[in-house]
């Protein structure tokens, strides 16, 4: 019987997906498991792998195409079976809501667990972009190495007279794929291509955005357009925050444990009690329907080189700074380096980003819809203050919260800023 390829489903707020490169034709044979298309959707590039044996007897949905989230994209089944006749019937269909069946289940869960995420990342994060089958010398040849890289891409590189296996991957597996070549310089290029050919100009054309920054742009339209969005802007004063920084650092560099204390593992921490202070800050709605949350879940917004992705730590009340502290540096890392698991960027419940290092000191966050609240965090200032009619040089953090009008009222807000201002002012808080 023939097994459909459908759109999984990746994020709590998933509908649609992009096919963004099919890896195999018609008529291939492929194996339960091996990648067969590559998806783009929540700011994710995932490859989807096979149900089954068999072969590829339709693609339902070419590439650049759209699919709902449990819509069929292809069809594995038998050499000359009919795809018409089979695809009508599969049970292994996703439900409207996009909820998996159980057996669909254990291929997304499969998926969802795979390090096959495409990597955008950080100049300095290293990146085994071709896989090689051999462990050549270092005085090896290319032909030592198999080189991974999708049908498409490699007609592409063909056309452009590109010497593919001088590129770096970004695919699952560090496999090249077509924005790998089309973003390759013109350097290159093979040495045996024809002179001629590589010294011929190419005209420029205008290239469309990539997947993550589409998804990226659509989250943030529909952010605006869904939203009543007010930004409320405060400063705290950091002193002692600071100075309790240094002091945790110290213990724990003399206790001899491994654990990187930052001030913004800090903040998190500050925040996450002043959300279970106030419940209605740590809310989302959606589709008319509000839902305050016990368990405070906050999104740490991640820089890439193609844009950003938002980890949750989950239940971030309820740990200590040293948790939170190795969670932001685990799944900070796991962002940037393309291992990061759908489910860790799901049940956010409230958003902080971070541009401190930018040197700006207040801006306007997009809410990451459905939270009714994300927190800026500003770029650290100094400032004199008059303290007991002495002139003092103080540090100073500028907050910019940005808040769900249509459910939180600015003075809400306020009371939020002031209950975080609280923590931060008076850190010793945090750990009581």
């Amino acid at each position: 019987m023939s097994k459909r390829i459908n759109m999984p489903k990746l994020g709590m707020t998933m509908t649609e997906g992009t096919i963004d490169e099919w890896y195999k034709s018609v008529g291939d044979t492929v194996k339960k498991g091996e990648a067969v298309c590559m998806i783009a959707s929540e700011k994710l590039t995932m490859d989807v792998e096979s149900p089954a044996d068999g072969t590829l007897i339709e693609i339902t949905v070419e590439a650049g195409g759209l699919a709902k989230v449990g819509d069929q994209m292809g069809l594995i089944g038998v050499e000359g079976e009919s795809a018409v006749s089979k695809a009508s019937g599969d049970d292994e269909a996703l439900s409207e809501s996009g909820e998996p069946t159980n057996e669909r289940q254990a291929i997304q869960d499969a998926a969802e667990k795979s390090d096959s995420f495409e990597r955008t990342h950080d100049n300095e994060i290293n990146q085994n972009a071709i896989e090689e089958e051999k462990h050549p010398t270092e005085q090896g040849n290319v032909s030592a190495k198999r080189v991974f890289i999708t049908p498409l891409a490699k007609k592409i590189a063909k056309e452009k007279g590109i010497d593919y296996t001088q590129i770096k991957g970004t695919g699952g597996n560090g496999r090249i794929t077509k924005r790998d070549v089309e973003k390759a310089p013109a350097q290159s290029a093979s040495p045996q291509q024809n002179v001629a050919q590589v010294a011929v100009p190419q005209s420029v054309t205008p290239k469309n955005l990539s997947p993550m920054r589409s998804a990226i742009a659509s989250n943030m339209m529909n952010s605006l357009q869904t939203t009543a969005q007010l930004t409320l802007h405060q400063k705290a004063n950091a002193d002692k925050l600071f100075k309790f920084n240094k002091t945790l650092k110290d213990e724990v560099s003399n206790s001899g444990l491994d654990i990187k204390v930052t001030v913004t593992a800090l903040i998190t921490k500050a925040v996450s009690l002043a959300l279970k202070d106030d419940i209605k800050m740590n809310s989302t709605y959606k589709d008319g329907t509000l839902e305050k949350h016990d368990t405070v879940n906050i999104g740490i917004a991640t820089s890439l080189d193609d844009g950003l992705m938002v980890p949750v730590i989950l239940d971030a009340a309820s740990k200590s700074i040293g948790d939170i502290a190795a969670q932001i540096v685990e799944l900070s890392d796991a962002a940037r380096n393309g291992s990061l698991e759908s489910d860790k960027m799901s049940g956010g419940t409230f958003t902080i980003t971070n541009i401190g290092t930018s040197g700006i000191e207040y801006f306007t966050p997009v809410l990451n819809a459905p939270e009714v609240g994300i927190l800026g965090v500003g770029s650290l200032q100094k400032e004199l203050k008059l303290v007991d009619g002495k002139v003092k040089e103080a540090k100073i953090l500028p907050f910019s919260l940005t808040i769900d009008h249509q459910i939180v009222d600015g003075a809400d807000g306020a009371n939020f800023l002031t209950s975080l201002i609280k923590y931060i002012e008076n850190p010793y808080l945090l750990v009581l």
